[in-house]
């Protein structure tokens, strides 16, 4: 798992999801290793809110300010 932190949140993702963020609109994509498709996105709102618009390839886990994004397939790595 890699991790970083974005808006007092530990988010740790699967070593093959590639991560961009757009501090301006507070979101976090997580998009596949070969930047063919979005896996899903995290999004803040003023309060930290998060909003979560998963794919069936990913699984999101929440527990208080951590977030886990592991993908539902096996890698061939």
């Amino acid at each position: 798992m890699k991790n970083m932190i974005f808006n007092g949140f530990t988010l740790n993702y699967h070593k093959s999801i590639n991560v961009y963020v757009n501090e301006e609109m507070k979101r976090v994509i997580f998009i596949s290793k070969d930047n063919d498709e979005i896996h899903g996105m995290l999004e803040f709102n003023e309060s930290n809110k998060v909003k979560i618009h998963p794919r069936w390839n990913v699984n999101f886990s929440v527990e208080n300010t951590e977030v886990i994004i592991d993908v539902n397939y096996s890698e061939d790595e």
